[in-house]
């Protein structure tokens, strides 16, 4: 099975209640321009910011619902405030004018996404299990947090976890180290550097001025490191997204860690799948029971935070001792995730449905595929609530049928 070969095989359709976000034309809280946002190939948070940067638009004064797939052709909507005017024509990148509103718009917006995926290089042996697998997706999937949120993490190293324990130093070691396969030439040269002279910061700074790199980041962390060799001083100077995705990916793997225990304590043996994926593996299930999914697709999974010890005489016991097992087994307490703990952000507070059922699902035939000689794709049409992973229905109906007897 082969996913995103091109664009096209993964499309996003961003779901907004329009109806309730648009105010009339003779409105006089027009204070908003709301765009339809379509990008191809193309990273959100980039998108963002070349919008910012070439509109002369403060990047704070743009609203969006949520960050899209990179690798994908994504159609979302953004806001800016009505005195901007925007003017962009690029092959990757087009805005189409909605209407006004009076709001900037966030993520409390969003309703969901609608997703179009082709999925090639298919054996013609999985057929029969593929389509069923499909056909039970009435049933969901377990709701998993999928790769796109673990895009921070490097060799199994979560920076947040090192916050907790005060190892600011190791931090470090991750951020100026570590490179991933698609990050710039120049960045990944001056991590090497860094590595090779691991502590030596008036020689790492001078190789800023030396090779013309102008990132604020690096600048201002190995000028704090040259000058006072503080590395949780240095942190300050880390960009507060970057730091919200740090804690995001540390919270999203615990939950994973605490659904898939107590999936462990519900589903038979004969019907655990275990799929790998960034940070691990995760339980799926080859079939479930009628009794059961009805009672896990009302129940949610709370992120673990620091006072959620007070409140779990209101969760069920199973799921409270799925939760201590995770809480044991990484060495933390409720009270680690105290902001306090924290230099900048904080430890989100919400319940997650513990089960992603796709809606208003379609799907086409097998077609021979033109990419994959002697293989066949299949395209599904679905939508989900927000915040639920498409690549996990995926992960459901494809990646379960390799590991069948």
């Amino acid at each position: 099975m082969k996913l995103r070969q091109k664009p096209e095989d993964f499309k996003v359709q961003e779901l907004l209640n329009l109806e309730n976000i648009l105010v009339k034309e003779d409105s006089s809280e027009k204070n908003y321009k709301i765009y339809e946002l379509c990008k191809k190939n193309m990273e959100n948070l980039k998108a963002i910011s070349y919008i910012s940067k070439s509109q002369e638009i403060p990047l704070k004064e743009i609203g969006y619902c949520g960050l899209k797939d990179r690798h994908a052709i994504t159609k979302q909507y953004i806001s800016i405030p009505e005195e901007y005017e925007i003017n962009i024509k690029e092959n990757n990148l087009k805005l189409t004018f909605i209407g006004y509103s009076s709001e900037k718009l966030t993520i409390g917006d969003l309703i969901g996404n609608e997703f179009e995926i082709t999925i090639r290089n298919i054996d013609k042996t999985y057929f029969l299990d593929i389509a069923e697998n499909i056909r039970n997706l009435e049933q969901g999937v377990p709701n998993y947090f999928d790769n796109q949120r673990f895009g921070s993490v490097f060799e199994g190293k979560f920076i947040a976890e090192y916050m907790l324990k005060n190892n600011f130093e190791e931090i470090f070691k991750i951020l100026l180290t570590k490179y991933g396969k698609s990050e710039n030439k120049t960045i990944k040269d001056l991590k090497r550097y860094i590595a090779k002279n691991w502590g030596d910061w008036e020689k790492c700074y001078q190789y800023l001025s030396e090779n013309n790199i102008k990132s604020k980041m690096y600048i201002n962390v190995l000028k704090k490191l040259k000058n006072t060799g503080k590395y949780k001083e240095a942190y300050k100077y880390i960009d507060v997204r970057l730091n919200d995705l740090f804690i995001a990916a540390y919270q999203s793997y615990l939950w994973n860690e605490s659904v898939k225990e107590y999936l462990k304590s519900v589903l038979p043996v004969e019907n655990r799948i275990y799929i790998d994926y960034d940070c691990g593996s995760l339980l799926y299930y080859s079939k479930i029971d009628k009794k059961l999914f009805e009672e896990l697709k009302i129940k949610e999974m709370p992120l673990l935070y620091d006072k959620l010890d007070k409140n779990l005489l209101e969760i069920d016991e199973e799921l409270v001792n799925a939760i201590n097992i995770v809480l044991k087994r990484n060495k933390l307490k409720f009270k680690d995730f105290s902001d306090d703990n924290l230099i900048k952000g904080k430890f989100r507070n919400f319940n997650r449905p513990i089960l992603n059922i796709p809606e208003n699902l379609e799907y086409g035939k097998f077609k021979s595929d033109e990419l994959n000689n002697g293989k066949y794709k299949i395209t599904i049409k679905f939508s989900l609530k927000k915040g639920s992973y498409a690549t996990g229905i995926i992960k459901g109906v494809f990646n379960s049928v390799k590991y069948k007897k």
